[in-house]
């Protein structure tokens, strides 16, 4: 993840890029912390007004990168997830609004980090899911309710149940995406859109953050005692090696 060297653009702006290219821009447990620990600096920063988040290249991100879970206990496994978590939770409740420029794939953690921003901009053959449960992963409360906030229980379910992707003019019907525009332009509109929003008064801007996510997410709490777990480790790990197996044939090809 880079923020262009961290440094607020002269109408408030800063842009965090996720990813490196590689492997669609998943991002590992040490990406997480980074992309967190960013967005917070940024936020921090007196100057700043907005935060635009793309993906690097011509691609949002298609969420967490499997390799590191190859061979992972689940210990280590809970560990990311909740990595990851704290770093959506950490978009939501900073300050200033920030909005996802979504090219390409926005899948499973990838939906959930776009989802956690306040508006998605994505480009018309952009793809957006919770394809999880074919990888053995459990869907928790607060990945569910990010969905089901803004698309619906039953949009939900059918995500979820499914696994299927939708294409951005869908996501935007059913309410996941704001804007849809032509490919390749996301970040120029979300761009544009940002310094429009960044123009109102900050403190208007902050209150209509946390009061839409205060509507939108009511706390979710886990009864005494319980721990949800995050995947079924046997057939996790079964999917997990058929993913990295197929991914690396396909590289070799």
């Amino acid at each position: 993840m880079t923020s262009k060297d961290a440094g607020c653009e002269p109408d408030g702006v800063v842009t965090i890029i996720v990813g490196d290219g590689h492997r669609s821009n998943a991002l590992g447990e040490a990406a997480w912390r980074h992309l967190a620990d960013g967005v917070i600096a940024a936020s921090q920063a007196p100057e700043t007004r907005v935060i635009v988040v793309k993906g690097h290249g011509d691609t949002f991100t298609a969420g967490s990168d499997l390799t590191e879970w190859e061979d992972a206990d689940l210990s280590s496994v809970e560990r990311c997830f909740a990595v990851m978590e704290q770093c959506f939770e950490t978009i939501e409740h900073v300050s200033v609004p920030v909005i996802a420029a979504v090219e390409g794939s926005a899948l499973g953690a990838g939906c959930q980090l776009a989802l956690s921003c306040d508006l998605v901009v994505a480009g018309s053959s952009a793809v957006v899911g919770m394809p999880i449960a074919r990888l053995g992963i459990l869907a928790s409360p607060a990945f569910a309710a990010r969905v089901s906030a803004k698309a619906g229980t039953a949009i939900a379910a059918d995500l979820y149940l499914t696994g299927r992707s939708l294409r951005a003019q869908e996501a935007h019907a059913c309410g996941l995406v704001a804007r849809v525009v032509a490919d390749g332009t996301a970040y120029e509109v979300a761009h544009r859109l940002a310094v429009q929003v960044g123009s109102l008064p900050s403190a208007s801007l902050g209150a209509a953050k946390q009061t839409l996510l205060a509507l939108s997410r009511p706390a979710l709490e886990t009864p005494p005692g319980r721990h949800a777990p995050t995947v079924e480790i046997g057939a996790f790990h079964s999917a997990v090696a058929a993913f990295v197996h197929r991914h690396d044939c396909a590289e070799a090809s």
